[in-house]
């Protein structure tokens, strides 16, 4: 466990928004004594050997796609699952490598993302396409069939695919993540430097979006932004975290963290930090109802439901003996139903460690 001492939080804009501690204590207004809408643990895979389920995406007929990898014989294979509605499926033939990202315009219109390539499923078999050797995609998203986009945390630029083929587009910063709100309105959220960036498309190219400075806690501290979701022209959320380097009483090498989170209002942007020894947030995405969904932690994740100011935590729920990690949520278009995709293991250490890819949802 990690420890350390720095008190307080810093807020920045025009109004505060609560950001939480590692403890599920919130501040100034969250209801961390409150318990958020239920999430319950749907299906947990059982197939031969490890697999790993990094992201997921959910179509507005209710289908869910979602995209990993499985080990069998030490050796790494992209998975792909699929949900119809009634029923979930392993397609068949999926790419050979390791999947990090999945976005789907219908079920005959989905891609998957990995190192250096994407590949288009269209209903019947696969079409793998080359992204360039230095790009290894960490999410995707899309308006239609002639417009897709996929960023990689590494990368200054993205991949956008206009119909027929994919370009690389310049970025002004890193993004790690991207929600394409709508046709030539498109976010990103990543880093520049040690700080957070947020850019926007606006049809012809990339800008940053100016954002309230953040003062660091440390003078190495570098802060990130993991995830970015589109509610409408004035109400957009970015999360992320802090981390630097120091050491504890004992002298013994630390990393540090705070979980960050960013507000647009339509007018200005808010930016709260949250306190050190808590982890960072990972993903951010509508409830349909008007608030958004917080993940906070891949690892036994805690769930924060915000609604206004108004923060309602809980966890990720998991079989006794169990530990989950929670990659990815995506919320099923025009419902206030959610997904959410990552694996379980048993706790401690035992003989057969293995992961099985899981399944969680709301309602």
């Amino acid at each position: 466990m990690r420890t350390g001492l720095v008190s307080g939080m810093t807020a920045l804009g025009l109004a505060f928004l609560p950001a939480v501690a590692a403890s599920g204590a919130a501040h100034q207004g969250g209801q961390a004594g409150k318990t958020a809408p239920a999430w319950r643990l749907t299906k947990v895979n059982t197939l031969p050997g490890d697999d790993v389920l990094d992201d997921v995406t959910v179509l507005g007929n209710g289908s869910v796609w979602a995209a990993g990898h499985r080990v069998v014989n030490s050796t790494r294979r992209g998975l792909v699952e699929w949900f119809d509605g009634r029923s979930w499926k392993v397609l068949p033939g999926s790419p050979s490598y390791e999947l990090k990202a999945v976005t789907a315009g219908s079920d005959k219109d989905v891609w998957v993302f990995g190192p250096g390539k994407a590949s288009r499923w269209n209903g019947r078999a696969w079409a793998t396409f080359s992204l360039g050797s230095g790009f290894s995609a960490t999410d995707a998203d899309g308006t239609g069939a002639k417009d897709v986009w996929a960023v990689a945390g590494s990368s200054a630029s993205a991949r956008h695919w206009n119909g027929s083929s994919w370009r690389s587009v310049r970025l002004p910063a890193r993004a790690a993540a991207v929600d394409a709100y709508r046709a030539g309105d498109v976010w990103a959220a990543g880093s520049r430097g040690t700080r957070p960036a947020i850019m926007r498309w606006n049809g012809k190219s990339w800008a940053l979006v100016p954002t309230p400075a953040i003062k660091p806690p440390a003078p190495d501290a570098a802060a990130v932004l993991t995830d970015i979701a589109v509610l409408g022209p004035r109400d957009v959320w970015a999360v992320g975290g802090v981390s630097w380097e120091g050491t504890n009483d004992e002298g013994d090498d630390m990393t540090y963290d705070r979980p960050l989170v960013m507000h647009w209002n339509g007018r200005s942007w808010t930016a709260s930090v949250g306190t050190v020894n808590a982890q960072p947030y990972t993903e951010v995405e509508p409830d349909g109802a008007g608030g958004v969904w917080v993940v906070q932690s891949d690892w036994n994740s805690t769930l924060w439901h915000v609604t206004g100011s108004t923060w309602r935590s809980t966890p990720i729920p998991r079989k006794a003996g169990t530990d989950a990690a929670l990659f990815s949520i995506a919320r099923r278009p025009g419902t206030t139903t959610l997904w959410g995709a990552g694996f379980t293991v048993p706790q401690g250490d035992p003989d057969d460690p293995s992961a099985n890819g899981a399944f969680w949802r709301t309602n």
